[in-house]
């Protein structure tokens, strides 16, 4: 079985969540934002392509001939990569990493965090004998196409597929490795900021841990409500088919 394959298996074995109410679409029309989990090739390039503009534009990676940013974790079971799409065109990305610290969830115990802050993301997620194994996701890979560089609808819609997966595998900790700019908006979401900064691997720049632990979930879907079009509130769960699900 592939990795790719394991990954849409152990999603799929997933309970179906518990979603708080979902924001029902006014419009009937045909809405202009789409979204899919990167389980094929072409979505995947739209992905890698999305990262390596949104680099190159920010000067944080120098131009590589193939236009693509990718690395060995976007072949790891763990890991989920969503692109939005604006008007049929590839605008925003993110991936979602899942640590899950039972022994026995094989090919689910690397995430980039542990390789830049070891210690800390330890000890986030240490447990007594009587709890049960802690799992975390973090968020990596927040990306929008220089052209949407403005468009902040997108990363609250990112940001809302990546509470779905959250919900979906019932993580109880999410993390971020953000940039010093980047941690007031963290901090509006309720991360708080852990250890950092230090380099990122392969980028130019440096980050700060963050994390966010479940007992503040509630007050973030209050700010950045889930959206689904339909009222059964699991429209969205298309994605781990490689459907294309509108937002």
């Amino acid at each position: 079985m592939s990795s790719l394959q394991a990954k849409t298996a152990y999603l799929i074995r997933q309970p179906a969540p518990v979603l708080p109410q979902p924001f029902i679409r006014p419009s009937q029309e045909k809405p202009a934002l789409t979204a899919r989990l990167a389980l094929d090739d072409a979505t995947r390039k739209d992905a890698f392509g999305l990262r390596h503009a949104a680099y190159v534009a920010a000067d944080y990676l120098d131009p590589r001939p193939n236009g693509l940013y990718s690395d060995p974790y976007d072949d790891m079971p763990n890991c989920s990569t969503i692109v939005v799409y604006k008007d049929h065109r590839p605008a925003a990305s993110v991936r979602l990493a899942v640590l899950d610290s039972d022994p026995d969830a094989t090919g689910w115990h690397d995430v980039p965090a542990v390789h830049i802050f070891h210690e800390e993301v330890e000890t986030l997620l240490a447990r007594s004998e009587s709890e049960p194994f802690k799992k975390a996701g973090e968020i990596t890979r927040l990306v929008r196409h220089p052209d949407f560089a403005t468009d902040s609808e997108l990363v609250f819609v990112l940001f809302r597929f990546v509470s779905h997966l959250v919900i979906k595998q019932k993580l109880d900790m999410m993390l971020s490795c953000v940039r010093r700019n980047h941690m007031p908006f963290y901090k509006r979401l309720e991360f708080a900021p852990i250890a950092g900064p230090v380099s990122y691997p392969g980028l130019k720049f440096a980050v700060n841990l963050m994390a966010c632990p479940q007992s503040n979930y509630a007050t973030i879907f209050k700010k950045i409500p889930l959206l689904n079009s339909n009222a059964a509130g699991n429209s969205y769960d298309g994605l781990f088919q490689g459907e294309t699900v509108a937002v």
